[in-house]
């Protein structure tokens, strides 16, 4: 077996770290002036400095678990310094199963050991569907929490 350059051993990790579903973690391997676009721009989505992203992502934290990535290739461009990351993505959330499709670009620094660009190519039918049903489910549960009502117990999380 072929080992993994720098730049794909960082991918790796990266996708590592979502899957533990540790946004510290997930930050931790980004340089600090790393810009994170989701993609398509249908999405509407604005690109993203790692404090807005962290409150981006903070949303699906608790509405998710079990998240598991599996990397199905990997094209590592070393003039470029960057990877492309082919994966498909399984997880429970409150409201069922989720399932998505991504291809995540990620650019290195000069040294491969901080993503400076993450571009994250998701499938948007499922995003769109998934990410109303999660909106609406946490809309229901603050109006639960202002009506003086506990939330409803109708998660699909276990």
């Amino acid at each position: 077996m072929t080992e993994l350059s720098p730049r794909s051993k960082l991918a790796t990790e990266m996708i590592g770290a979502y899957r533990s579903w540790d946004l510290d973690k997930i930050i931790s391997l980004r340089a600090d002036d790393c810009i994170t676009t989701i993609l398509p721009k249908s999405l509407e989505v604005p690109p993203m400095k790692n404090d807005e992203y962290k409150k981006f992502f903070s949303f699906s934290m608790p509405l998710f678990k079990n998240f598991n990535p599996k990397i199905i290739d990997i094209v590592d461009d070393e003039k470029a310094n960057k990877v492309a990351v082919w994966c498909e993505s399984t997880a429970d959330s409150v409201v069922g199963p989720y399932t998505n499709e991504y291809v995540i670009t990620m650019h290195f620094n000069e040294t491969c050991d901080k993503v400076v660009r993450f571009y994250e190519f998701v499938d948007s039918h499922r995003a769109k569907t998934h990410f109303a049903q999660l909106r609406e489910w946490s809309t229901a549960q603050e109006a639960a929490k202002a009506a003086g009502r506990r939330g409803s117990s109708d998660s699909k999380l276990t």
